[in-house]
């Protein structure tokens, strides 16, 4: 695939960046596309991950690979609440893995998209 990449990185990629990833992907800016990873990556997807998107537009593009390794080749990476090396870093207010913490994230990823979509 060729375009840039935006890379949203959480501890273990398994929850918080796929859910930032699924939506980025479900209205990306035109070149652009996004990819999951974790600090410590975990293959699997987080079983409460499906059944919270179930029914969102995001929901048709939930990864189902493993995450990438941080910092591989992404234009632009966003850290969400863990320390990896990023362009920013994004501290959510819901903690819990429920709609607050997924609305969260898609009012986010929906700036971004407007944001990289208005710079051209």
């Amino acid at each position: 695939m060729t375009g840039k990449v935006v890379q949203f990185v959480c501890e273990h990629g398994a929850f918080r960046s796929r859910i930032a990833t699924a939506y980025f992907n479900a209205m990306p800016p035109p070149g652009w596309r996004a990819r999951s990873a974790g600090r410590e990556p975990q293959a699997a997807v987080s079983p409460a991950l499906e059944p919270l998107l179930a029914g969102t537009p995001a929901f048709g593009h939930v990864e189902r690979g493993a995450p990438s390794a941080p910092g591989t080749g992404a234009d632009r990476t966003i850290a969400i609440d863990c320390t990896a090396a990023a362009d920013e870093h994004w501290v959510l207010t819901h903690r819990d893995a429920d709609a607050g913490l997924r609305d969260e994230l898609r009012d986010r990823v929906t700036a971004l998209v407007e944001a990289l979509a208005t710079a051209g």
